[in-house]
């Protein structure tokens, strides 16, 4: 049986909801990475210095900001064809123009608001990575889109071209550090190491508004039917199993950064394993993930908060560090108690700001442009 056969106008919505919170949870946690958590022993009594330092430990490895930025990979493929799948003939300039006026546009505004600033530029450039990956997968994605009764394939043949490429630059090559994946792999290959992330979210899309193609033997390849099949067995197995779900994700989010560092919460016989080997693995879980949150849309009141705040979620993403380079140019002293509040109060503020001002003006633009295609169907936006 199909995930869903039918798309109610409700359910279409609440699908849109639980991917604006989960963007929106995305984001915090890649804000909580780069920021690290509050230092709670200072926070706690002398007696409870030690609870202190686990809870920062603890805490340091659950805020997988790595983890995160793959849960936006997918959901931005998810998102990619949601809005388009339908068209009878998509466009290129319009296409081009709606898509990177949405992202483009507020990076370039930002790139020039933080060039003054002394720490601006390199702050920014840790999250620059994921936009060049999203970049590449909106330029190849008019190109993949007529493609799609192969879209199976195309996943096993990134995900398989991943792997080659990690072994190869494993044996043969000379990684830029441990943890270093787009120092060493540049965009080409950080692209196509998450590829099938991405993809995939473009196959959850295309098996919920497509279901009844699925049931049309030769409409799709062998392939693309069997990994169908089994992402439609994943979501309804776990449907009512969400929160162990969720569970799960959040500890695997854990457990790539875990395996990565050298702290004492990795037993000593765990060798250091890099992200650019369990990243890949995590991607596969993200999209079951997704899957089963979108097949199980809801309307509570939780994911109403965090689906308001998911339409920030991207000014949040790409603003936050520009908070640590205006207080480093302040000279603002990072080492008292409460300095960690002030910063995440100082980005929330900022990336909330610029969301008014620059992002959802370019949203508005980059819908204009998007109206022009024909048959354009209701969508959340990416």
């Amino acid at each position: 049986m199909a995930i869903t056969l039918k798309l109610s106008a409700s359910s279409s919505s609440g699908k849109s909801l639980k991917i604006d919170a989960i963007r929106s949870l995305a984001a915090f946690w890649v804000l909580m990475y780069h920021f690290k958590p509050p230092l709670f022993k200072q926070l706690l009594p002398h007696q409870l210095a030690f609870l202190g330092s686990a809870l920062w430990s603890g805490a340091t490895a659950l805020f997988a900001g790595p983890a995160a930025v793959i849960v936006f990979f997918v959901i931005s493929g998810y998102c990619i064809h949601a809005a388009y799948h339908k068209d009878v003939a998509l466009k290129p300039i319009n296409y081009y123009a709606s898509r990177f006026i949405r992202i483009g546009l507020p990076l370039v505004i930002l790139l020039c608001v933080v060039q003054p600033l002394p720490a601006g530029q390199n702050y920014l450039e840790s999250v620059l990575w994921s936009l060049d990956c999203e970049m590449v997968y909106y330029a190849v994605y008019p190109i993949l889109r007529p493609r799609f009764r192969y879209i199976g394939d195309m996943i096993v043949g990134c995900a398989l071209m991943a792997a080659a490429m990690v072994v190869c630059v494993r044996l043969f090559g000379h990684p830029a550090c441990h943890g270093c994946v787009y120092e060493t792999y540049r965009i080409p290959g950080t692209a196509l190491l998450y590829a099938a992330g991405w993809v995939s979210g473009c196959l959850i899309a295309e098996s919920q508004r497509n279901a009844a193609q699925f049931q049309i033997r030769g409409a799709y390849s062998p392939l693309t039917r069997v990994l169908q099949r089994a992402l439609d067995t994943c979501t309804q197995t776990l449907a009512t199993q969400l929160i162990f779900l969720r569970a799960v994700v959040v500890a695997a989010g854990a457990a790539v950064m875990i395996l990565l560092s050298e702290s004492s919460l990795k037993p000593a016989m765990l060798p250091l394993i890099t992200p650019d080997i369990t990243l890949p693995v995590f991607q596969f879980l993200a999209v079951i993930w997704i899957a089963t949150e979108t097949a199980t849309p809801s309307r509570s009141r939780v994911w109403s908060t965090l689906a308001a705040c998911g339409a920030w979620s991207y000014s949040l993403y790409l603003c936050h560090k520009t908070a640590l380079a205006l207080l480093e140019a302040l000279s603002f002293d990072t080492s008292g108690r409460f300095a960690w509040f002030i910063e995440v109060g100082l980005a929330f503020a900022i990336s909330y700001a610029f969301y008014r001002v620059v992002e959802k003006p370019s949203h508005v633009i980059s819908q204009r442009l998007r109206k022009y295609a024909p048959d354009v169907p209701g969508a959340p936006a990416a």
